[in-house]
This record gives C-alpha cells, structure tokens and sequence, in this order.
C-alpha cells in the first residue's frame, strides 16, 4: 500500500498514479477537495487529518474517514512507499 500525502491540491497527479490498494491522506488545504466531486475519482479509500478539517471549518462526512494524530501515525506506518 502506497500512502498519498496531499497537504496542497495536487490532485491531478494523485489521480494519475492511485490504485485501488493506496490511500490518500488529506492535511493542511487539500481538506478543502472533500467539498467538490474531484475525489470521487479516486479508486482507493481518501482520509482527512480532523484537526486540519476543524481549523479550516471543513466537514468530514462519507466516504472521507476522520483520522487523529495517533491513526494519522498507524496509517504511515503501514505503507510501504509514502509519496
């Protein structure tokens, strides 16, 4: 499992290179790509750090899951390239 780290909009190139096996992970303004349709173009499940989304006003509803800093630590931990 590859883990995309999008903390800007870099959207296009995730979109080009995520399989069904990754995931994304949303920090910083990329939490704003939850409220278009762009993800939905995504074959792999998309995560959101919850206190980028709360500072930013941004809410976290599916099929975005909610991580805290200890889940956020898991997720990298399991992946075996963090691009």
């Amino acid at each position: 499992m590859r883990l995309f780290d999008l903390s800007t909009n870099r959207l296009s190139d995730v979109l080009n290179l995520a399989g069904a096996q990754d995931k994304v992970l949303l920090r910083q303004d990329a939490v704003y790509l939850m409220t278009g349709g762009q993800l939905n173009r995504l074959p792999c499940p998309v995560y959101c750090l919850a206190l980028d989304a709360a500072v930013r006003g941004a809410i976290i509803s599916e099929p975005f899951t909610a991580l805290n800093d200890s889940e956020w630590l898991d997720l990298v931990l399991q992946a075996k390239q963090q691009l």
